[in-house]
């Protein structure tokens, strides 16, 4: 009987063992990850005014393209009405000219 209570206790000293070397490593697991977060951490806390401005940058650009756009869009209904004008003054000459004298 002492031998198998000697064997158990062996067994229980080698699972001991496993769990300490398992347990060592889940530690230095945890040490280059918690290193690579606070490295990644900095790194954004370095680069996020850049990001930043860049943003402001392209809102910039985007509000200068939406004005430019109206601007463009405005002078294009303008066009279109001085176009619809002067095609009716067209029409209105040449009808003049061929005597038919009444307006549309």
């Amino acid at each position: 009987m002492s031998l198998f209570l000697f064997v158990i206790g062996l067994c229980a000293v080698l699972v001991a063992v496993a769990l300490c070397l398992a347990l060592l490593r889940l530690a230095r697991t945890l040490a280059a990850m918690e290193e690579l977060l606070l490295t990644a951490n900095e790194e954004m806390r370095e680069t996020l005014p850049d990001v930043r401005g860049s943003l402001e940058n392209v809102n910039n650009i985007t509000t200068g393209v939406n004005v430019a756009l109206q601007v463009a869009g405005s002078g294009a209904s303008r066009a279109g009405d001085r176009l619809a004008a002067g095609w009716y003054g067209f029409k209105v000459g040449v009808q003049s000219l061929l005597g038919g004298g009444n307006d549309e």
